[in-house]
């Protein structure tokens, strides 16, 4: 069984191996991934800014810029508790929604020009002798069932996400 020291170290690893996936992924600032992901992995309690400042080491004025960048672009909200002045930070499902929208929208777009190349395709293979033909057969539709699927799951998931949140409706 691990104790405190333990899982705060795991913890720690944990936050910097997703801020560093959401930098690339989100093209987030290194605080702000690192928030990001301290707020994932908080995100039932939240945290409040004096958390995120000690536990991830970083100025105030660091963790405050990151903290309204964050929220600005509806990727983190906070809430309030009643007695308790204190701002806790938590992810918005409304953010979860966008990148689940981005998402099916490249999907989407990637799935139109495969079939404009496929079309493409067959003209030039109708117009080449059949001796010469270089572009092949029609080895893509698997992957055009590919990203039809992740499409439908994609919506799928955004669906019962919306269903469920309240708030991104």
């Amino acid at each position: 069984m691990k104790n405190r020291k333990d899982l705060e170290e795991e913890k720690k690893y944990l936050v910097e191996k997703f801020g560093l996936f959401m930098e690339g992924q989100e093209k987030l600032s290194p605080i702000g991934a690192r928030i990001f992901a301290t707020l994932f992995i908080n995100k039932e309690n939240g945290a409040t800014f004096d958390d995120l400042v000690h536990f991830l080491g970083a100025s105030k004025s660091t963790i405050s810029t990151n903290l309204q960048s964050l929220t600005k672009s509806n990727m983190i909200v906070y809430f309030t508790k009643p007695g308790d002045r204190k701002k806790y930070y938590t992810l918005s499902p409304v953010g979860f929604i966008s990148r689940i929208e981005e998402k099916i929208a490249d999907y989407k777009t990637e799935h139109f020009l495969v079939e404009q190349i496929l079309e493409y395709k067959k003209t030039a293979n109708g117009i080449i002798k059949e001796e010469d033909q270089q572009y092949g057969s029609n080895q893509e539709t698997p992957y055009l069932d590919y990203l039809s699927n992740t499409v439908r799951l994609l919506e799928q998931l955004r669906d019962q996400i919306k269903a469920k949140c309240p708030i991104t409706n």
